[in-house]
């Protein structure tokens, strides 16, 4: 349970990175593949580089922009890219003022770049990034540079939805839209995922209510739930046509917003209650304090609750009076059947789950050399206490043993305020 050192070029322990050994492992066998290519096609120039073998390659690359460097190359290679149906790549560090880190490679590398028009973002949204300024809110893909524009934040009203949640214990209660409809402020957006072209969603705070909206882009208003009104929305997520949230009770519910067909604007038909609250249990230690916090991730399939415990006791010699003592993870899986959350001790050999309060996300690592059954996560602000005299912003747990080490990255230097890091999934 207890937090660990930095964890060096091995981004966790024994072998837990893309280590030395891993790269010359995969270094030898693109060389037997290379060797046992070239003996029937015979290229005459790299540009004749058979497609297999560039295939192979490129699933190799654990980062996006290896990716865009060899598809760079020349015309044959940009084809091969695009002909191979590829793993994702690993996750960049985004940091608001526009620079970008990839986690350490097997070498101990840290491969870094910036992007002015990235600088002061809000959050993070998969490979988009989510700004608010000017009065203005806007989505941009800093890869692409495609802009998508979204309500301004004071401009919002309520979403038509049902009033009855199917399996709910509790209803909408309509005597609330009158005061929520009044309230003089503009929303704050805690989460944003882009669910289609016309469909986006965030978890936004309207006072102290934290509940669901809707937009779509180019579109004037905010559609605003009064979900946040039975209990807060803490993450959501949208897989297969529908939006996923938890709530403070880790009760996991399914919405299913459409497009009406008479008028164009969002709806909400159907909002139905799926899971009750996960089995975890609230662990607390005497004379300390815990924090606790929630992210919704899929990951084969399957919908996973992973619930973080950060630890602290009182300590009069510390500023702030708490001292970090240790750190949990504990991940439970959906079972539709049951009804309810099941609790499991691994995330799977070749999983490592990316997890943050703007954006999570589980990615295959097996083709990277990388230690799976790993959970990274990262200072989002959320626990000052934990992460003020820790070496690093990003760390990693490891579900094997309960090990928990720093990520050595690069200092972003920003005067005066403190420069948090979010990760952002580029697509292949």
């Amino acid at each position: 349970m207890a937090a660990g050192g930095e964890a060096g070029s091995d981004s966790g322990g024994d072998g837990a990175g893309p280590g030395q050994a891993a790269l010359q492992e995969t270094t030898q066998d693109l060389q037997m593949s290379f060797v046992k290519m070239m003996q029937t096609h015979s290229p005459q120039s790299w540009s004749a580089l058979p497609s297999e073998l560039a295939g192979m390659v490129l699933c190799r690359l654990p980062s996006h922009v290896d990716r865009v460097r060899f598809a760079a190359v020349c015309h044959h290679w940009r084809f091969s890219r695009q002909e191979h149906s590829l793993p994702p790549p690993l996750p960049w560090l985004a940091f608001p003022d526009g620079t970008f880190f990839g986690l350490p490679r097997g070498d101990g590398a840290k491969e870094s770049f910036k992007l002015p028009i990235s600088a002061n973002y809000c959050i993070t949204c998969g490979d988009w990034l989510v700004f608010s300024q000017n009065d203005t809110c806007f989505l941009m893909n800093p890869f692409s540079k495609i802009t998508l524009t979204l309500p301004n934040l004071s401009s919002f009203c309520l979403v038509d939805e049902p009033v009855g949640i199917i399996n709910g214990r509790d209803v909408l209660d309509e005597d609330m839209s009158s005061p929520l409809l009044q309230m003089d402020t503009a929303i704050s957006l805690r989460k944003v995922i882009r669910c289609s072209e016309l469909l986006v969603a965030a978890i936004v705070e309207i006072g102290p209510l934290c509940t669901v909206a809707y937009c779509q882009p180019g579109s004037t208003s905010w559609l605003v739930s009064e979900l946040g009104i039975i209990g807060s929305v803490i993450d959501m997520m949208f897989y297969e046509g529908m939006l996923y949230v938890i709530d403070e009770f880790n009760d996991l519910l399914a919405i299913n917003v459409r497009e009406d067909n008479d008028n164009g604007k969002l709806r909400v038909p159907r909002i139905e209650r799926l899971l009750d609250g996960a089995p975890c249990v609230l662990k607390l230690i005497q004379g300390g304090i815990s924090y606790f916090e929630s992210y919704l991730v899929e990951s084969h399939g399957a919908l996973l609750l992973v619930q973080r415990t950060i630890f602290g006791e009182c300590d009069n010699d510390t500023i702030g009076g708490i001292k970090p003592v240790g750190i949990e993870f504990e991940v439970c899986q959906s079972d539709f059947q049951s009804q309810s959350w099941v609790k499991v001790s691994s995330v799977g050999d070749d999983q490592t789950l990316f997890v943050s309060q703007s954006s999570s996300q589980s990615v295959d690592v097996s083709q990277y050399k990388l230690k799976g059954d790993c959970i990274y996560f990262l200072d989002d602000g959320s626990c000052d206490w934990f992460w003020k005299d820790a070496p690093s912003s990003c760390a990693v747990y490891d579900m094997r043993d309960g090990n928990c080490f720093f990520i050595p990255l690069p200092t972003v230097a920003c005067k005066d305020v403190k420069m948090l890091a979010a990760w952002l999934f580029p697509q292949n």
